[in-house]
C-alpha cells in the first residue's frame, strides 16, 4: 500500500476527489470553510442544521451527495464536539469511525481540512499525524500488503495559520519513513475555479 499526500492552501469545494471531510463544531457548526461548501450547496446546510439533523456533536457522521455542487462526488460531515474540547485526542478518536467509514465506502481519494479550534496557530504536524495514524491504521487492516492499493489523501491548511508548508513536509516525512512507502506534493497556491488538484 502506498500514501500519497498533497498539502494544499485550497477550500475543500475545490478539491476533485471522491469525498471530502469537513468537519463541524457543536453550537457553531458553519466556519469559514463549510460556510463555502454551504453557499456551493445552494444553503442547503442551514435547514438541517436549524431542524437539529447536522450538530456538530462528536462522533456526528452525516453522508451527503452534492449532486455536482463541489467537485468531490460525496461530502462527509463530521462532528467534533464543543470547540473549547478540541484537540488532537478529539480529532484522533473521531478520525478512527471517519476511517472506517470512508474504508466501507470504498474511497480511497478524498480531501481533509485541518480543523483549528483556537485563534491561535494550531500543532499542525500532531493533528495531521491523528488525521493519517488513523487512516493509515484502518487502510493497512483492510487491504493488508496489497501492493497495487494507493490511498490518496488531500490535506487543506487554512493559510493564515501557517506560513510554511516545507517544514511542515519534513516534519510529515520523518513521522511516515519508518511507516510505509509515500510521497508528499505541495500545492502552495489557492488555485482557480476549474483547476484540477
Amino acid at each position: 500500500m502506498r500514501l500519497d499526500l498533497r498539502l494544499t492552501y485550497r477550500s475543500l469545494d475545490q478539491l476533485w476527489c471522491q469525498a471530502v471531510v469537513a468537519f463541524l463544531y457543536e453550537g457553531s457548526p458553519l466556519k469559514r470553510n463549510i460556510s463555502r461548501i454551504n453557499e456551493n450547496l445552494a444553503g442547503s446546510l442551514i435547514p438541517l442544521i436549524d431542524k437539529h439533523f447536522l450538530t456538530g456533536k462528536q462522533d456526528e457522521l452525516i453522508l451527503i451527495a452534492p449532486q455536482g455542487r463541489i467537485k468531490a462526488d460525496k461530502l462527509l460531515l463530521v462532528g467534533l464536539g464543543p470547540i473549547g474540547r478540541y484537540s488532537s485526542k478529539i480529532l484522533s478518536s473521531v478520525m478512527r469511525n471517519v476511517s472506517s467509514t470512508l474504508e466501507r465506502l470504498k474511497m480511497h481519494e478524498f480531501g481533509i481540512m485541518v480543523p483549528s479550534g483556537k485563534k491561535m496557530k494550531p500543532d499542525y504536524v500532531e493533528l495531521i499525524k491523528a488525521i493519517l495514524g488513523n487512516l493509515v491504521d484502518c487502510y493497512i487492516m483492510s487491504k493488508g500488503d496489497a501492493v497495487d492499493f494507493s490511498l490518496k489523501v488531500i490535506v487543506s491548511i487554512e493559510e493564515r495559520f501557517l506560513v510554511d508548508l516545507q517544514s511542515l513536509e519534513e516534519k510529515l516525512r520523518i513521522y511516515l519513513d519508518p511507516i510505509m512507502d509515500y510521497s508528499i506534493v505541495i500545492d502552495n497556491n489557492e488555485g482557480s475555479e476549474n483547476e484540477k488538484v
